[in-house]
């Protein structure tokens, strides 16, 4: 049982266009900057992000991610503040499915617009390598006669490109992004496949409760070539914008639960649990998601025009 799931995470991954073949998040609002390269450098500060995610815990050859991210603002020396500004940053991130994982170096940047005092519009890309690694071959199943089962090892480096754009305020924001626009072909690894491109489309808006409370919803959907649709739906409440409590739902997937908690000013850490509600819950248990930011944002601030502070975290 546990060798047909590691090889059934092998061809999904790297079947045909109809696979799911970027990792999966569930604090996508935590971490939007994974998601969209026009959002690097739409805070007055740095913006520096670590996490990890253990998806279905106990079971053998189950999903693992790690990354981390920076991304910032360039104005003129001297100007506290500026119309347009530029944003550059860096995403670093490697998943590992048991036989088959990948290794993402990107650099980002982005153009921001400024189309009103508290609104602004973005464009921007990442640009890099992926490395992918498929070692199926290492798994030994004399009664399956697979080509992808029964090949050896490969390592494959292909450039990365992903455009995105992205519209934000204090309030709300709403963003699109295509990743893997390359739609690069994988050789040498006993099938005829490319990897699949995928849209994303993310928006929320901050209600305000009270003078220290807010209901933040967010919606998070992906649209990939022969695959369902996959919406991702969260609600959270924040007080203060430094603690909150949230509750998430992934179409088909999962429900999910998530807490943020800020701390020494500058620093917060998200959490989340996965419930499975998919047939996978039968085999598998389920899944944590942490992320540490660093964000020495200066907030409150009214004499400067841009926002240093937008609606998402």
């Amino acid at each position: 049982m546990r060798y047909a799931f590691a090889i059934l995470l092998a061809l999904v991954s790297i079947g045909s266009s109809s696979g799911q073949q970027l990792a999966q998040y569930s604090q996508y609002v935590f971490n939007q900057f994974s998601i969209n390269p026009a959002v690097a450098g739409s805070k007055d500060c740095l913006d520096l992000r670590l996490g990890y995610r253990q998806q279905w815990v106990g079971y053998p050859g189950a999903p693992t991610t790690g990354w981390i991210s920076l991304h910032g603002v360039l104005r003129p020396k001297g100007k506290p503040f500026v119309a347009n500004k530029h944003g550059f940053g860096t995403f670093i991130e490697a998943d590992d499915a048991g036989n088959y994982g990948y290794t993402s170096f990107l650099l980002a940047y982005a153009y921001h617009m400024q189309m009103s005092r508290n609104f602004y519009v973005s464009a921007g890309f990442f640009a890099g390598a992926r490395q992918v690694k498929l070692a199926v071959g290492d798994i030994t199943l004399n009664q399956y006669d697979d080509p992808v089962a029964n090949s050896q090892a490969s390592v494959l480096v292909y450039p990365e490109l992903t455009p995105g754009i992205w519209c934000y305020s204090k309030t709300a924001w709403a963003g699109l992004s295509v990743h893997s626009l390359l739609a690069n072909k994988l050789k040498d690894v006993g099938v005829d496949s490319r990897l699949t491109r995928h849209i994303m489309l993310s928006g929320g808006y901050r209600y305000r409760l009270g003078r220290k409370t807010a209901f933040v919803p967010s919606m998070l959907v992906k649209f990939a070539g022969g695959a369902p649709l996959a919406p991702d739906i969260n609600g959270m409440l924040e007080f203060r914008r430094v603690y909150g409590i949230g509750l998430g739902y992934r179409n088909g997937d999962a429900l999910v639960a998530m807490v943020k908690i800020g701390f020494l000013q500058f620093f917060q850490l998200g959490y989340s649990y996965d419930i499975t509600t998919s047939n996978l819950r039968v085999a598998s248990a389920n899944t944590h998601e942490v992320i540490l930011a660093i964000t020495p944002c200066r907030t409150g601030d009214s004499s400067k025009r841009m926002i240093s502070c937008p609606a998402f975290d």
